[in-house]
């Protein structure tokens, strides 16, 4: 008996050993003698089916057998729902989607029967299951974004079907910042902001610098925001009160970002922060061009208010014409000054310590840059030194007696009442 045991053993193991042969030949041929070899292999036929489909054979009866033989692989039954699909039986291609969820937990099934949904025109089945998608969701999730918004436009939609993991809302948010018009992220910048971590920072001082110049209230909303949250570490703006200026006395170093300050010189100046001290130091190798912008940043502002800006800073350099001035001018930051400022200081002239001051009216705007620029005087050489910049505050400005909004606001730029 033992031997006729090893004997039946050997054999099976024979077939089983044809057959793995005849299978990795993968052709149409070998499958065909493979599966007759080891009919109760599902692989086996799911193989053969994909060869027989290819050849312009009908591959349903393989398929069949292949979910028989192993009912709980899910995707043969996401292989015979597509074939269901496309002879146009869409009640059995449903029902095996269907199954193929219940099968399997992942998100595989749960993915191919929301694309069948929207396919097929059926919103509420779509979207539910599009939520189940997400909550089984890893990895890459801008395809289910994608087709949540062919399915509506309207982001809000696709928000009430995120399940409540943050790590996909602030994935969304991404997305929408940069596949869609920024002001469709708008609510959801919101709604992180809130409740941000960390985590949340980059995307949401991405979100500001897109929205300058675009919402300036939203930016600075959301900015705020993150102050008061402690993830950026500098004070909450305050347009209505004075307060557009901010890292003012350079306590972190500008991070090129939102309405923190832009360095923007790296060619022909080397900018550095004081061991133990506050401030910010630039030289200037006596290289750039006649006109550079050096620091800068986006002020928030209130229409109609006057405000009032102060530098205070030393020089170590050759010349007493630095060319290094203080000025504000419209627009965000970034963009070329192709108007005069709105207003700007004297030439940084003294040795020592020195302040200059500005005064400037908002009038209808809502952000505007403040830069300090170096720009060569005629008739001089470039200046080549070190400037230390200590401080810049704001505060509001009391109207001028004399003043209306018919004088120009350059007539009144250095004085501060």
């Amino acid at each position: 008996m033992m031997l006729i045991g090893l004997a039946i053993l050997a054999y099976y193991s024979m077939l089983s050993a044809l057959a793995d042969v005849s299978f990795r030949e993968n052709n149409l041929a070998a499958l065909r003698i493979a599966v007759a070899l080891v009919p109760a292999n599902a692989a086996y036929h799911a193989l053969l089916a994909e060869h027989q489909e290819a050849a312009g054979e009908n591959p349903d009866r393989e398929l069949e057998i292949a979910t028989e033989l192993s009912p709980r692989e899910s995707r043969y039954w996401v292989r015979r729902s597509f074939r269901a699909e496309i002879e146009r039986n869409y009640a059995d291609s449903e029902k095996f989607l269907v199954t193929a969820t219940r099968v399997d937990r992942g998100f595989d099934p749960r993915w191919a029967l929301m694309n069948f949904y929207f396919r097929r025109g059926r919103t509420p089945e779509f979207w539910k299951a599009a939520k189940e998608a997400l909550e089984m969701s890893y990895d890459d999730l801008s395809p289910i974004f994608r087709l949540c918004l062919a399915t509506n436009d309207d982001p809000q939609a696709t928000r009430l079907v995120l399940p409540a993991r943050r790590g996909i809302l602030r994935a969304f948010f991404v997305w929408l910042i940069q596949n869609r018009p920024v002001e469709s992220s708008k609510a959801l910048a919101d709604e992180l902001a809130s409740s941000s971590g960390p985590e949340d920072l980059p995307a949401l001082a991405d979100y500001c610098d897109r929205q300058l110049g675009r919402d300036n209230e939203s930016a600075l909303a959301v900015w705020n925001t993150l102050c008061r949250r402690k993830l950026l570490p500098f004070r909450e703006l305050a347009p209505g009160n004075g307060l557009v200026v901010t890292n003012g006395n350079f306590s972190a170093e500008p991070s090129n970002r939102g309405f923190d300050w832009r360095f923007g010189a790296d060619q022909f100046a080397v900018m550095s922060r004081p061991d133990g001290d506050k401030g910010i130091s630039i030289d200037i190798n006596g290289r750039q061009p006649d006109r550079l912008i050096l620091l800068e940043e986006d002020i928030p502002l209130s229409p109609g208010r006057k405000y009032a800006v102060t530098v205070d800073y030393d020089l170590a350099g050759d010349q007493s014409d630095s060319g290094l001035h203080l000025l504000v001018a419209g627009g965000p930051a970034g963009e070329t000054n192709t108007d005069d400022p709105i207003a700007t200081s004297a030439v940084f002239s003294t040795q020592d310590q020195g302040t200059e001051r500005i005064t400037f009216q908002a009038l209808k705007r809502e952000v505007a840059r403040l830069q300090l620029e170096y720009r060569r005087t005629a008739g001089t050489i470039r200046w080549k030194g070190a400037v230390r910049v200590h401080r810049v505050i704001s505060a509001l400005a009391q109207p001028l007696p004399a003043e209306s909004d018919s004088i120009p606001l350059r007539a009144a730029a250095r004085v501060l009442p």
